[in-house]
């Protein structure tokens, strides 16, 4: 079956009581999980370590939600994005499979950097990441068979979820893991329990969940519901997909998850701490990963036709996605148009996103600073200085609008989703920070699920929040919490100041914003 024949999923439609099917479970939301980050070819015994905690505090997580019912409800799980690490798996020449998946013969970045994202690449990653994590499975198995059910959302690590070939290996590994019980359910209806969204899932009146990464121009995908490359059948490169191929899983030590945020000066560190031979390794990885970035601004410009046609078959998805959803066109394109386009669109940014301005700037500075010492012109000193005083400024003038942290736009993005679609809570993922933030007056909230990661930010004090909604008869009641001591305990978020405080909306979000509105810094009550 292909891409564009997938069936949407579909609204589920009240039973002949009237109550709607949604109000028949609890519902768990949880995010980021990023199962297969250790299969990276670089993953070292802390970072194993790091998802192996995830594994056991989520089989953990599974278990409670198994043996404990609410109201006498089931439970509905939501994983809204990144649940598989795709993008840390690299399926490279050593894998007895390569030639069989390399269609043909492979590339040369293939050879060294692992396979692109195919559907049956991603198949094959998806089996490695469940046998890897097989009580993951088994747990999510014995959630299902107790008459659960699981929805999962496609992230920015794993977009190749939208594809049935990862799909169909997702469910194969679920009921593979399903021993049976005597008068149990069959492996057919564990299956049938398991429902893929390329985009959201909405509970009208209640919950809007979506991963987020759309309203990050350095994650984000110029078309939500066919993230593949204009004119190939891989998976399109973005900052994020190409900093973790290129970098991340070709340098041990770096941050997989924070590579925009890096400055220049900091790369400088890190790569003076590796030593001679390790500092050229990530010159080499860094050259490597502005190479691929230009390449596809590149070939964005060149495949028009082709980008042109890939719209329209979004489009067309979109009314499709609309109509199983029972929502407007026109509302869930007014969502669909707050997303901010991916930065490989705009030179100047993505050479902002890359440092390259600071190079060519800095470069300048330092080669006519030396230049004035070395040649003893009048006034060298005051030359060399003003060179460099420049050079600082110009670089900090070109990279103004860079952006390095996306929560304060998802954040911005979650309100204005609020405005256009019947919720009480938005639901957004991808940032791996917590936040939970009253929007207006009538008890609408922004949530953030934050991550079950605990390496990185925010660290592992923070991490394995998740949301609990409960379905009363006054309506739905959402509460951010953090899995520990084995139960789900109400989570406060920390403060955290908005960084991206003057910038306007629509730069933000994209052409299709609403009305200019100045983000200002906000924060909460400190845990």
């Amino acid at each position: 079956m292909s891409f564009n024949s997938l069936p949407l999923p579909a609204l589920p439609r009240a039973d002949a009581s009237g109550l709607p099917a949604m109000s028949r479970f609890n519902t768990l939301v949880i995010s980021d999980l990023h199962l297969g980050e250790d299969l990276s070819p670089v993953a070292t015994e802390a970072s194993r370590l790091h998802v192996d905690i995830v594994e056991r505090q989520l089989c953990g997580f599974l278990r409670h939600y198994t043996r404990r019912r609410e109201g006498g409800l089931p439970w509905r799980l939501v994983v809204n994005g990144d649940l598989v690490d795709f993008l840390s798996v690299s399926i490279g020449p050593e894998h007895p499979e390569f030639a069989g998946l390399a269609e043909g013969s492979a590339s040369t970045d293939e050879l060294f950097h692992g396979l692109h994202r195919t559907p049956r690449t991603a198949a094959l990653a998806m089996r490695m990441v469940a046998e890897r994590h097989a009580e993951v499975f088994r747990a999510l198995a014995r959630f299902l068979a107790r008459g659960n059910r699981i929805e999962i959302i496609c992230g920015n690590h794993d977009a190749e979820l939208c594809w049935e070939e990862p799909q169909q290996a997702f469910r194969a590994a679920v009921t593979a893991a399903w021993r049976g019980e005597p008068g149990g359910p069959s492996g057919e209806e564990l299956a049938a329990s398991i429902r893929f969204h390329p985009w959201f899932y909405w509970e009208p009146g209640s919950l809007w969940i979506e991963h987020g990464h759309q309203y990050d121009e350095n994650c984000s995908f110029e078309n939500q519901l066919d993230p593949r490359r204009p004119g190939g059948k891989e998976i399109s490169v973005n900052v994020d997909s190409a900093a973790i191929r290129y970098v991340s899983n070709r340098v041990p030590g770096t941050d997989p998850h924070n590579h925009e945020a890096w400055s220049l000066l900091g790369y400088l560190r890190f790569g003076a701490g590796l030593g001679f031979r390790g500092c050229l390794r990530l010159a080499r990885a860094y050259i490597r990963f502005n190479v691929a970035l230009l390449s596809a601004w590149k070939q964005n410009r060149a495949t028009q036709a082709a980008r042109d046609r890939q719209r329209a078959r979004h489009l067309d998805r979109l009314g499709q996605l609309a109509a199983s959803w029972s929502i407007g066109r026109d509302t869930l394109m007014a969502v669909n148009d707050l997303h901010r386009p991916p930065v490989t669109g705009h030179l100047r940014r993505l050479a902002s996103v890359m440092m390259l301005d600071k190079v060519f700037f800095y470069g300048i500075g330092i080669a006519v600073a030396l230049a004035a010492l070395s040649l003893g012109l009048p006034y060298s000193g005051g030359i060399a200085v003003l060179a460099l005083a420049a050079a600082l400024v110009a670089g900090r003038w070109h990279a103004r609008d860079r952006s390095v942290d996306a929560a304060a736009a998802l954040e911005l993005a979650g309100t204005r989703v609020l405005d256009r679609i019947d919720a009480r809570y938005v639901i957004f993922g991808h940032t791996h920070e917590p936040v939970a933030r009253p929007v207006g007056a009538e008890g609408k909230t922004y949530f953030n699920l934050g991550t079950w990661l605990p390496s990185g930010r925010p660290g592992m004090l923070r991490a394995f929040t998740h949301l609990v909604v409960r379905h009363r008869e006054s309506g739905p009641v959402a509460e951010l919490c953090q899995w520990r001591d084995g139960q789900s305990r109400a989570f406060t978020p920390g403060w955290r100041p908005a960084t991206l405080a003057g910038q306007k909306l629509p730069e933000l979000l994209g052409t299709g914003a609403a009305e200019p509105v100045t983000l200002t810094a906000r924060a909460s009550r400190a845990r």
